[in-house]
């Protein structure tokens, strides 16, 4: 008898959600619906701000467990929510797999720290290894132009159309990229568009 094949549902998304308790119900309606008796499903979620804890959270509601890739050592990556570190490990805690990406080999241990430019190179690895994993990716994207590398439009984009990325990095670092989590080539992908309306 052959092994049950896994499932992930994967998230990109922002870190300012404006209706969090909205985004938590849309997700556990969307759970609800996709989730099925005797699927065997797996979360993927970095837990950075927002969309991606409240998805950690729609998962433990809903009894599925979840891996949290790390784009950063994690003392490095908690020096970016300084003011929400326990939430982050409460949620951390729960999870049932956690793993450091790789630093991008272009890259130097000096060029990953706070304020320096390739630490959103790392942000793009855990965006990238999300989207190439994910038989299914839920996008809390408020529709607008992405504002920065690894950004949640970038991912959404990459995640339909991979060859989309080759307008971000050079070659070596795209080969990088479509290597980072062996991208699964699937026609069932599928993306889940969820409403993120900001305020008026």
């Amino acid at each position: 008898m052959s092994a049950q094949k896994k499932t992930v549902w994967g998230i990109t998304g922002h870190r300012r959600i404006p209706h969090p308790e909205k985004l938590l119900q849309t997700l556990l309606r969307q759970g609800e619906l996709l989730y099925t008796s005797g699927t065997l499903v797996d979360g993927l979620t970095p837990l950075a701000e927002g969309a991606d804890r409240i998805f950690a959270q729609a998962l433990i509601q809903l009894g599925i467990p979840y891996s949290v890739p790390l784009p950063l050592e994690q003392k490095n990556y908690e020096q970016d929510f300084p003011d929400t570190i326990r939430e982050f490990h409460t949620l951390l805690e729960k999870a049932h797999t956690v793993f450091t990406l790789p630093r991008c080999p272009w890259l130097t241990d000096s060029e990953v720290q706070p304020m320096t430019s390739g630490r959103d190179f790392q942000y793009l690895s855990v965006g990238v290894y999300i989207a190439n994993q994910s038989d299914v990716l839920f996008s809390a994207w408020n529709g607008k132009p992405a504002l920065g590398m690894g950004g949640t439009a970038q991912i959404t984009q990459l995640f339909q159309d991979f060859d989309s990325l080759k307008a971000s990095v050079n070659e070596e670092q795209y080969h990088y990229f479509q290597k980072l989590g062996n991208r699964k080539i699937t026609t069932q992908r599928k993306l889940i568009s969820l409403d993120i309306a900001q305020e008026k």
